[in-house]
């Protein structure tokens, strides 16, 4: 024996002791959960992702955001490269030509179905990928990314106390019973029961978030504190409470005060019946509404006359005209909406001049090109941590399939310099700066 490493002439083996084990598992525990179902409810009534989608549908600025957030993130899609040195020791990235890595990217049309994966982490937080193995379950043939609100999964229970199924349902709302096409099952994979070589299942579950601490079964995206402060709401309401005044409000310009007795004296008995008086009367409230109606007559003066009381030694006034001021002004509620849009543009984290807004709080405007770019450039250095979330998968499949180690993995940036002049290549387009 030497240096823990036995020989044994007669069955000629060699033994060692693998020092480089894991002296121990890692501690788990796991939250108090009250469910009674085999899966973790998202939310107090499981239907969190629906519920945000509806506040979503009903709230443009925060859509926009959103989508913003993702384009950036996914740029103008994957690229797949090795580092390799040139004369001078720099290094360049060279786009991988592996017939069995583009022919993978092809069947499965990454770069169609990422775009899905990076909405679901800047929505929720939460994705789920779904994985089919070839027969020999060595290799990943098939990938799927799934729909993140119709995911839930299993709770964590004894002995393994961990995530061992992804349930998947489209009709979370009506309690689904464990029937095909209603509710599927899917195992969530697990690290022990991969050798290096074959898997145990012949498809499973990939998980893939935004890490947020205090959670154990689902993650919270930053954002949502506009939710759960009111914020979205108040922005969701305005529209509806503008919509409701402009329908049930009456907008009188103003008011006209007629003596009660001008046609009795106007039109006296018995020269004028009732009917001419009536008829005068509703002739002469046409005039007044011409008169005082359409911007032609803005400006027009208008006289009336008053009446002497000898008894009571005053002048009885005539008609009146009394402008009626708008309590409600066209603008009321603006500064609560604009409000609410300034804190969930705040809370997303997109500058408003890159979906077309004014600075919050201040003059209106979209802001200039420079502002526009250098937005973008300061959104794009930010997607760093997310990125790296979002490419792990990729690294997984490449170390499951048996990929070259070498092979890396990013998103490719549009590059918004104005001119060439300002493109950092003048001319060319650089695979090796993240740019085109």
């Amino acid at each position: 024996m030497q240096n823990d490493v036995a020989f044994m002439p007669g069955s000629k083996a060699i033994v060692t002791n693998k020092t480089s084990a894991d002296a121990v598992k890692t501690q788990t525990v796991v939250p108090q959960d009250y469910s009674t179902t085999d899966y973790s409810p998202w939310g107090d009534d499981n239907l969190f992702p629906q519920n945000v989608l509806k506040d979503l549908e009903l709230n443009s600025i925060a859509l926009r955001a959103l989508e913003k957030r993702k384009t950036v993130h996914f740029g103008r899609g994957i690229i797949v490269y090795r580092e390799v040195k040139d004369a001078a020791g720099v290094a360049q990235r060279q786009p991988v030509e592996d017939p069995d890595v583009l022919e993978f990217f092809r069947i499965n049309r990454m770069n169609l179905i990422w775009i899905d994966l990076i909405g679901s982490l800047e929505m929720f937080a939460n994705g789920w990928i779904e994985f089919i193995l070839n027969k020999g379950k060595d290799r990943i043939n098939k990938v799927y990314v799934k729909d993140p609100a119709y995911c839930r999964v299993s709770r964590m229970v004894e002995p393994s106390f961990r995530i061992q199924k992804l349930f998947y349902s489209a009709q979370w709302e009506l309690n689904p019973a464990k029937n095909p096409g209603i509710l599927a099952e899917i195992p969530m994979f697990d690290p022990l029961a991969y050798d290096g070589i074959r898997y145990k299942d012949p498809n499973f579950a990939y998980p893939v978030f935004y890490r947020s601490f205090n959670k154990s079964y689902y993650h919270t995206t930053v954002w949502n504190g506009i939710r759960a402060g009111g914020w979205m709401d108040i922005a969701n309401k305005v529209p509806r409470l503008k919509q409701a005044i402009m329908a049930n409000q009456m907008t009188i310009k103003y008011h006209i005060e007629v003596p009660d007795d001008y046609f009795m004296n106007r039109y006296p008995s018995p020269d004028f019946t009732k009917d001419q008086r009536e008829s005068k009367k509703k002739e002469l409230l046409e005039e007044m509404d011409a008169f005082l109606s359409d911007v032609e007559n803005s400006g027009k003066s208008f006289a009336t006359f008053t009446f002497y009381n000898k008894f009571k030694n005053e002048y009885v006034s005539g008609w009146k005209i009394n402008v009626i001021d708008n309590k409600l002004k066209d603008d009321a509620y603006l500064p609560d909406s604009q409000a609410a849009n300034s804190e969930i543009l705040f809370a997303i984290g997109v500058d408003p001049c890159l979906i077309g807004a004014g600075i919050p709080g201040g003059a209106l405007g979209a802001g200039s090109g420079s502002d526009k770019r250098e937005a973008f450039w300061m959104l794009n250095a930010e997607m760093g941590v997310y990125r790296q979330i979002s490419l792990e998968p990729l690294y997984f499949i490449r170390d499951f399939n048996k990929w070259d180690p070498a092979i890396r993995f990013d998103y490719v940036t549009v590059d918004t310099s104005q001119t060439q002049d300002q493109h950092p290549t003048k001319t060319e387009k650089r695979i090796d700066q993240n740019q085109v």
